[in-house]
């Protein structure tokens, strides 16, 4: 996808919190998924849209759409969310040996109450189905990062090896004492996990504040994170069984 179309999707996030659900589910549609709407509370749900495979082998992405109302939350999530339809459109004109879910999570700052509903609602075999889950956090303050502790080794490898090829830097900052993912409903079920995010000391002030604005995304670390991520979504269609 261009950057044009990434930069709109992402200021589409300029919305109440109340907006954030119809947004995402528009730019779905606007990326010709047929996509399932989840409940997880009276208010909000899961949005999903979901990209058949070869094989019933999946590959989840995810970021959250809901946010703190102290600022315009962009950067916590929307900038994981925005990039969802499109990472959808790189994967879709090829065809995949996986089946890929992309999923808009509700209520991650409420304590992972989307991606638990998620997880708790899948039958044993799904859930062995589930080769990877990628999730997309607080991108486009600065370059890519990922949360190594938090992270299936193979996964943080395979990544590295995306990044090296495609010559864009790539840096470990663990975030344990920072706050939490959707990874983490996943993680403890053993399902391997990746979080890539731009928390850095420096950028942390942002989140949860007015600050969390569309101005303090640096529109080019933001592209550069959505190639990485399509790249490595591609390549882990190749590696992984």
């Amino acid at each position: 996808m261009s950057e044009k179309v990434v930069k709109e999707r992402l200021e589409r996030g300029t919305v109440s919190m109340k907006e954030r659900q119809s947004v995402i589910r528009e730019l779905f549609q606007g990326a010709t998924c047929e996509i399932e709407e989840q409940k997880v509370d009276k208010h909000y749900g899961n949005v999903i849209c979901t990209l058949p495979g070869e094989t019933d082998s999946t590959i989840v992405v995810g970021g959250h759409y809901d946010f703190i109302e102290r600022g315009q939350g962009i950067v916590d999530d929307w900038t994981g969310t925005a990039l969802l339809p499109s990472l959808y459109q790189s994967m879709k004109g090829e065809t995949r040996k996986h089946t890929y879910v992309f999923i808009a999570f509700a209520a991650e700052e409420r304590g992972l109450v989307g991606s638990t509903a998620y997880v708790k609602k899948l039958s044993a075999a799904q859930r062995a189905k589930i080769q990877a889950v990628v999730n997309l956090e607080c991108l486009g303050m600065g370059p890519v990062n990922v949360w190594v502790s938090r992270s299936t080794p193979s996964l943080v490898l395979r990544l590295a090896e995306v990044a090296k090829a495609i010559e864009v830097p790539l840096h470990r900052v663990d975030v344990d004492k920072v706050g939490d993912d959707d990874t983490h409903p996943f993680h403890n079920l053993g399902i391997p996990v990746l979080s890539i995010h731009s928390i850095t000391q420096e950028s942390y002030s942002i989140l949860h504040t007015a600050k969390d604005q569309l101005s303090v995304v640096k529109m080019s670390d933001y592209y550069t994170a959505y190639r990485l991520a399509a790249f490595y979504l591609s390549y882990l269609d190749l590696k992984l069984p």
